[in-house]
């Protein structure tokens, strides 16, 4: 491509590559630098923090059941949609996660609790494959408020005005929020271990990283 457009390889400052290892190895064989995608490198920490704690990935599943259950009926969603009017409620799809799109399961997990009360009395008169608890509905919640700053943090990395510059930043402020205990973390203690542990060391030498660190001491955001 470089030599198509007739571009030499001293005019390449970086390449922003996916995270995939033979990415990185064309990369390294070219000679020129190279950048993992940080919302890629995200997303792989909150996959691999959702994983361990069984009763937040059980409640996970349920309302992946659920999801799909209206998904592939058509006259479940009419239902579901007829309570919406009902209520007053503006029709609106349940969302389903997708491991390969960024954020999915924390947009699944909004449109449940969204939906809370609607399913609550689609439930009266219908079935569904599988039910939430009390608990688990709960659980959701605080899933949901630990996998917000992920969420912001990926939609301002991909958008058209992102800068490098802001990497080691959100690195820190997640590293925080993370590290951060309170009496709401109870059910959820291990999934927020799990994702500072990913964290720290999918991220472990970013501050070492000449890119990302003169791009952020020049940037005059960060200049304190």
């Amino acid at each position: 491509m470089l030599d198509q457009w007739h571009i030499p390889l001293n005019k390449v400052h970086v390449i922003l590559r996916d995270n995939a290892s033979n990415m990185k190895k064309a990369m390294d064989n070219m000679g020129v630098r190279s950048l993992g995608c940080f919302a890629h490198t995200l997303q792989l920490v909150v996959n691999e923090g959702l994983l361990p704690q069984r009763s937040v990935s059980d409640a996970i599943a349920i309302g992946r059941q659920i999801v799909g259950h209206f998904k592939h009926s058509p006259l479940a969603y009419s239902r579901l949609q007829d309570i919406q009017l009902q209520m007053q409620m503006q029709p609106k799809r349940l969302q389903q996660d997708v491991k390969t799109r960024w954020n999915s399961t924390y947009l699944m997990i909004q449109s449940l609790l969204e939906q809370k009360r609607v399913l609550g009395a689609y439930i009266a008169d219908n079935d569904l494959p599988s039910t939430l608890t009390a608990n688990q509905w709960a659980l959701l919640e605080k899933t949901s408020i630990v996998l917000a700053p992920f969420e912001e943090l990926t939609r301002k990395v991909s958008s058209a005005t992102a800068s490098t510059a802001d990497v080691i930043p959100a690195v820190t402020v997640l590293k925080r929020i993370l590290a951060k205990e309170g009496d709401a973390d109870t059910g959820i203690k291990t999934m927020k271990k799990t994702l500072l542990e990913a964290v720290n060391r999918r991220f472990d030498s970013v501050e070492d990283e000449p890119l990302y660190a003169l791009a952020t001491l020049l940037d005059p955001r960060y200049k304190d």
